[in-house]
């Protein structure tokens, strides 16, 4: 045989004169199959150096052994971390993943979801966009017997889904109750983009939060910033360049955000810049080079998020769950004090 030319299974089943069904067992190690044969078999499977050809052989399983992840950015933080956790998880299993970025784009977000179903993956992981509304193009999935797991991002408009999110409520809640013990009562909360798509938990903690701490709720102490800088300055202008008393304190839905504001504060020479305490999502790794560090930050355990949503995908895929018998897998955030 020319080097450069696979040895097939008819190859080996020819040099040792038995059926390519027989030599085929053997090399799975059907117990059908005595030990002698089987021996005399990986023998000669050895010598030719016979690999098994991965893709007929997960045709014959039906599966492909990949998963599908959509998610809006790789260079948020929380998502890089995320996917650590998902890898890890995967390959232990067997399973390969391909990680796709939509960039917060409904268009971008169907056209990868219809690639990933050509491309036939296993199941799918996906943070949906900004933009997901209608899920006509994740549905499809399900219809085919493709289980689909939403992640960190809540679908709040479609119930009938397995997610797994963080419980930003409670870091949220956390965050908002240890600003109150050190005794602010002007406490601001600055949100992401106002997406009507997905739950705004982190707003729902800082609120509950306040009424268990004996502080009435002020609409003048929230903004929102869809993360681009102009806008968040916008939204820091709003909270902190008014003629009313002015917020203490700082809680906002991503931590980038409070470096915007802090950076922004610090160029205006804000009066109060130095007693302002913020605390925001993320807990970014280089917070400790910081000159002005928020006090604290919310450790949403995005390795823990990525684990679990591929936990409970194989588990679907392996049918160890019913493909409708919806979960809900919450992650509790942790506060980490700097």
């Amino acid at each position: 045989m020319e080097n450069n030319t696979p040895v097939t299974l008819k190859f080996l089943a020819e040099k040792l004169k038995m059926s390519v069904s027989t030599v085929s067992k053997a090399l799975n190690d059907y117990p059908t199959i005595n030990s002698y044969t089987r021996q005399r078999v990986k023998e000669m499977a050895q010598k030719w150096h016979f690999t098994p050809n991965k893709s007929a052989l997960n045709l014959k399983e039906k599966k492909s052994h990949i998963i599908g992840v959509i998610l809006p950015n790789l260079l948020d933080h929380f998502f890089t971390k995320s996917i650590y956790g998902i890898e890890q998880y995967a390959m232990q299993k067997g399973y390969n993943v391909i990680i796709s970025q939509s960039y917060d784009e409904l268009q971008k977000e169907i056209l990868l979801a219809n690639m990933l179903l050509r491309s036939r993956v296993d199941g799918l992981i996906i943070a949906i966009s900004k933009q997901t509304k209608d899920f006509n193009h994740l549905d499809q999935f399900e219809k085919l017997g493709v289980p689909v797991v939403y992640y960190t991002r809540n679908p709040s408009f479609n119930l009938n889904c397995h997610k797994v999110l963080g419980n930003t409520f409670q870091g949220s809640y956390e965050a908002t109750r240890f600003l109150i013990s050190r005794g602010h009562k002007r406490i601001a909360y600055l949100g992401g983009p106002k997406m009507t798509n997905f739950t705004h938990d982190r707003f729902n903690g800082y609120i509950n939060a306040l009424k268990d701490g004996g502080i009435s709720f002020d609409a003048e102490l929230v903004a929102y910033t869809d993360f681009d800088k102009e806008n968040t300055i916008n939204a820091i202008q709003k909270l902190f360049m008014t003629e009313s008393p002015q917020p203490t304190a700082l809680v906002a839905f991503k931590e980038v955000i409070i470096f915007d504001a802090i950076k922004y504060l610090k160029s205006i020479k804000h009066p109060n810049f130095e007693e302002i305490e913020c605390i925001g999502f993320g807990n970014t790794p280089f917070i400790h080079y910081l000159d002005h560090p928020p006090l604290a930050s919310i450790e949403e355990n995005p390795q823990s998020v990525g684990k679990n949503a591929i936990e409970l995908l194989l588990k679907l895929i392996n049918k160890d769950i019913g493909i409708g018998d919806y979960q809900k897998v919450m992650v509790d955030c942790k506060l980490v004090l700097h």
